[in-house]
């Protein structure tokens, strides 16, 4: 039986990269459009492998795309 964990973006970028992002990192993403940050993390689930995502319209009206881990170990990959 699967599990889901719902992770912020710095556990995203950890478990697709291996990493902690970087601060030049983090302003760049924080300086996207919406479309483009929405890419961004669906590369990085494909990436990280067992991250669904899902796009979702906000109460703006944008559309984001929300990401979770999938299935045990689902907390593989976040202790740092």
């Amino acid at each position: 039986m699967g599990r889901e964990c719902f992770i912020g973006f710095r556990d995203l970028f950890r478990l697709a990269k291996g990493r902690a992002w970087t601060s030049a990192e983090e302003r760049a993403f924080s300086g996207l459009s919406q479309d483009a940050r929405n890419a961004r993390v669906k590369a990085l689930a494909a990436a990280a492998g067992n991250v669904r995502t899902e796009d979702r319209r906000g109460t703006d009206g944008r559309v984001y795309t929300a990401f979770w881990v999938e299935g045990p170990p689902w907390f593989e990959g976040l202790a740092e």
